[in-house]
């Protein structure tokens, strides 16, 4: 809705940085080489906190099929960063596969009424790039460090900072006095703490971001398809899926 993305971004990282927190303390928690790796988890915290925030403000204004579709591009954006930052290889078959990406946010792009300059889809695609970086950061980080820690603490230092840039916001979590928000937030949270444990668990056990991220985003159509049903997300139903299906083609070709 139209209230605080601020608000509800920071109530979103802080809660689901708790969940995870409780299954790594039972999980093993292992404590973070802060000293070694200072600046990477600074970065994590700036690309993870303005990026979840920006993925907020798109929701506002674009629907979840076309935010969805447009965040695809974050698997190209991690390939490049692991090429130049961690040395990862590229090939010919990874090309195409990005181009097929690229294309199909060219094509949602095509809607009526939708442009690459609208707030929205500006909103979508800085997101998608901090996300990109920040996997890429990730991987850096969970070469020498457990996934399972580490996922707590993509969230809480996020939170943290968002905290400290505006104390204010803290005023957000009376929020969740309402059934109706803290309902969804609650399913929100369950079900990113469920993947993002398994995304970063994939990301330590491969060591390769320029694959575990794109292959993420082949969720994409079951997204574009439950949008449709859950959400009367129909407008323009044929180009929605023609691009989700360019996309998961994409990643699969980039796996």
């Amino acid at each position: 809705d139209n209230r605080d993305p601020y608000g509800t971004n920071l109530i979103f990282c802080f809660t689901t940085g708790l969940l995870t927190l409780i299954f790594a303390l039972w999980h093993g928690f292992v404590l973070p080489p802060i000293g070694t790796y200072y600046w990477n988890f600074l970065a994590s915290a700036i690309l993870w906190g303005f990026g979840s925030l920006l993925l907020f403000l798109a929701y506002q204004t674009l629907g979840s099929s076309e935010v969805a579709i447009l965040s695809a591009l974050s698997g190209v954006v991690t390939i490049v960063a692991s090429i130049l930052l961690l040395g990862e290889t590229f090939t010919f078959q990874k090309t195409i596969g990005a181009i097929l990406i690229v294309s199909s946010i060219w094509l949602v792009n095509q809607k009526k009424g939708m442009s690459f300059l609208a707030k929205g889809t500006v909103y979508a695609l800085i997101s998608t790039t901090l996300f990109g970086l920040a996997v890429t950061n990730d991987a850096f980080i969970l070469r020498t460090y457990d996934g399972v820690s580490y996922t707590p603490l993509a969230f809480l230092f996020p939170s943290l900072l968002l905290l400290i840039i505006k104390p204010k916001s803290i005023m957000s979590f009376s929020r969740l006095a309402d059934f109706r928000f803290s309902k969804n937030m609650f399913f929100l949270v369950v079900f990113y703490a469920i993947q993002t444990i398994a995304f970063y668990i994939a990301l330590q056990l491969s060591g390769v971001s320029s694959q575990i991220a794109p292959i993420y985003k082949s969720n994409l159509i079951l997204t574009v398809i439950l949008a449709m049903i859950l959400l009367k997300e129909r407008e323009h139903p044929f180009l929605k899926l023609i691009s989700a299906v360019l996309v998961t083609i994409g990643v699969l070709l980039i796996k």
